[in-house]
């Protein structure tokens, strides 16, 4: 009997998606926070020559350098605030970092019948949700710096 009702837990799980909402320039945009590995106060950053599109310098975290993913450029918008934030994303390639808006992010779950295709192209998504008036999109941080 307690094992059925874990399997009904975590099958009601499985049918939302945790999903973690910042801005940048203004812009409402939602990464899964199972990608997500932290967010800390924006450093100091250093340009470096790298061939992965919008990647143009690192970061210092602690001990470690972290690409730094320019989003804003991505976008064509600059940044939000005096106190800018870093948020720390999970990518194949290692931990990149990602300059966002100093709007303290926000979590959300969001049902999975709510989830709808995003019609944007200009980044990679998993899919965006309906926020008030506001379409948001679902980056899908995985796919940041890849070609197309």
């Amino acid at each position: 009997m307690l094992r059925g009702a874990r399997d009904n837990q975590q099958k009601s799980a499985t049918r939302s998606w945790n999903l973690l909402v910042f801005s940048v320039g203004g812009r409402r945009l939602a990464a899964k926070t199972d990608e997500v590995a932290g967010i800390s106060k924006w450093e100091d950053n250093f340009p470096v020559s790298d061939q992965t599109p919008n990647v143009s310098a690192m970061s210092r975290d602690d001990q470690a350098a972290l690409p730094v993913y320019d989003l804003a450029e991505l976008l064509h918008v600059r940044v939000q605030g005096d106190h800018l934030l870093c948020l720390k994303i999970k990518h194949p390639r290692g931990t990149m970092a990602i300059c966002i808006d100093e709007e303290m992010p926000v979590l959300h779950t969001v049902d999975l019948a709510a989830i709808q295709t995003y019609r944007g192209m200009e980044f990679p998504s998993i899919g965006s949700f309906s926020s008030g008036l506001d379409e948001i999109p679902i980056l899908s941080m995985s796919q940041l710096g890849r070609l197309k």
